[in-house]
């Protein structure tokens, strides 16, 4: 059972076992909520939803600047 990520065009997958949340599937990728947007389905999903095997969710870079 896997998620698979997309972060610019390429294909991340994290094998799981049970439902994560956002924040603890980022944090097993090396990532963080603060860093990157997280969305399915074209819904832009918070760091306490869940996650679970057969989802594709595409990461989204967080820039910023001045």
């Amino acid at each position: 059972m896997s998620i698979i990520f997309i972060l610019r065009k390429q294909e991340i997958p994290l094998e799981i076992d049970k439902p994560l949340m956002v924040k603890e599937a980022l944090a097993r990728l090396g990532y963080s909520i603060e860093t990157h947007l997280v969305v399915r389905d074209g819904e832009l999903l918070n760091e306490n939803e869940h996650l679970r095997s057969g989802d594709r969710v595409k990461l989204v870079p967080v820039i910023s600047g001045g």
